[in-house]
């Protein structure tokens, strides 16, 4: 008598669960609003060129963060796109003005992909051009005083060499760095360490040799990347209100809604840039 009781109540207390999770989507369903238009909807090409480049509503956004609102310091500039994966934001660079753009990448078949979206939109030839390697090898190679802008878009957080990195970028002498992140919540100036899978093309990209199927990747806090920027050489660091763009949609768009990634301007300190030299 006593099991049937309880076995009434608990399923009682699921039904009930059920009820309040149909109701809940309801609701969420009721409020969905019209997916904005975007600069990427009359280049819908991206749409499906990378699986990381199907959701339009959050690439449009960040389109309107990394590239619209930086305008001034993209248009007229040499521009170096660290991690160019299929070409969007190098081509996205090239229509906001930008004299040159440069973009590096680890994976071949994203190069290629970038290669036949640019000749899709008939980006004239030598305007955008794209290598193929390690960046911490091709940065090496690009002389100092030819990059304006660079951007760095979802990379930071796929290594562990974040100082490296940021030295490397500072001896090219840039006047500005676009950091587009994700961060670590914790309060203290700390670095999470994990490793993650390289067979996902939107994860961190290693050396072939061995064919290893992990890499070890590093997601620094929000004091961390100040710290690693200053010590680079950078400075007034500006950040885009991710919560203040009038957002009515934040599907895909969590992450920045809940401040685990962020974007940034650093302005690069002249006095510091000029002299420093860095060790590889």
């Amino acid at each position: 008598m006593a099991r049937g009781l309880a076995a009434m109540a608990k399923a009682t207390t699921l039904d009930a669960a059920r009820s309040r999770m149909l109701t809940i989507k309801r609701w969420l369903s009721s409020r969905k609003v019209e997916p904005e238009s975007g600069f990427f909807d009359s280049y819908a090409r991206f749409y499906s060129t990378s699986v990381t480049g199907v959701k339009p509503h959050r690439l449009n956004q960040r389109y309107r963060a990394l590239i619209e609102s930086n305008s001034a310091i993209i248009d007229d500039k040499s521009v170096l796109d660290i991690a160019s994966h299929d070409g969007r934001w190098s081509f996205a660079a090239y229509k906001a003005g930008a004299r040159h753009v440069l973009g590096i990448e680890a994976r071949e078949h994203l190069v290629k992909l970038a290669q036949e979206n640019l000749r899709e939109y008939r980006v004239p030839r030598g305007a955008v051009d794209f290598l193929r390697g390690d960046v911490f090898v091709e940065l090496d190679r690009i002389e100092p005083g030819t990059i304006e802008t660079v951007f760095c878009f979802g990379f930071l957080y796929h290594t562990v060499h974040h100082m490296l990195l940021l030295n490397k970028i500072a001896r090219l002498k840039p006047r500005y760095v676009i950091l587009d992140t994700k961060v670590s919540l914790d309060p203290r100036s700390i670095i999470e360490i994990r490793r993650e899978s390289v067979e996902d093309e939107s994860s961190g990209a290693v050396s072939e040799a061995g064919n290893p199927r992990y890499t070890v990747i590093g997601v620094p806090s929000r004091q961390v990347i100040e710290l690693m920027l200053s010590e680079a050489g950078f400075g007034s660091f500006s950040y885009y209100d991710w919560r203040g763009a009038g957002i009515k949609d934040w599907t895909y768009l969590d992450a920045y809604y809940r401040g685990k990634r962020i974007s940034l301007v650093a302005t690069l300190h002249p006095t510091i840039a000029v002299e420093k030299r860095y060790i590889a």
